[in-house]
């Protein structure tokens, strides 16, 4: 019972060395892998323009010719839209889903709402710049 104290001890010991022998091991008998070639890349494949993404977004229903959302376009910001169409008939903010996350500080936690009577919602992300992320025409509005 005087040496029941050195049992952890002798086994950390003996699992550490046992580690440190399996590394040196697998260290001499691993060889390194034999060089790959590849192909040499032209200049014209380098210079190749990357596709453009579209913003996600949603469009409900679909604006009239010559209507003011006919004018507008997913991913605009919330001055562009203004500049464009004029000022809301009616605005609200609401948080969405995202505003209980702990941490999460993204630009879609809250939502900016434009209600433009007889055309319908306009809704904006709220946070930096806001982009316009979903138009629903709604003529009863």
């Amino acid at each position: 019972m005087k040496y029941t104290h050195l049992i952890p001890v002798v086994l950390a010991v003996a699992l550490l060395s046992a580690c440190a022998t399996q590394q040196s091991k697998t260290a001499t008998t691993e060889k390194a892998p034999p060089p790959v070639k590849t192909a040499p890349v032209k200049e014209s494949a380098k210079e190749t323009p990357k596709a453009e993404v579209a913003p996600p977004g949603v469009i409900v229903g679909k604006p009239d010719a010559g209507s003011k959302f006919s004018k507008l376009k997913i991913g605009m910001t919330l001055n562009q839209v203004e500049k464009l169409i004029g000022h809301p008939t009616k605005q609200w903010t609401h948080p969405t889903a995202k505003v209980s996350i702990p941490f999460y500080f993204g630009p879609d936690r809250w939502v900016i709402q434009y209600s433009y009577k007889g055309e319908g919602v306009l809704t904006f992300n709220s946070g930096g710049e806001q982009f316009l992320t979903k138009i629903e025409v709604n003529k009863n509005e």
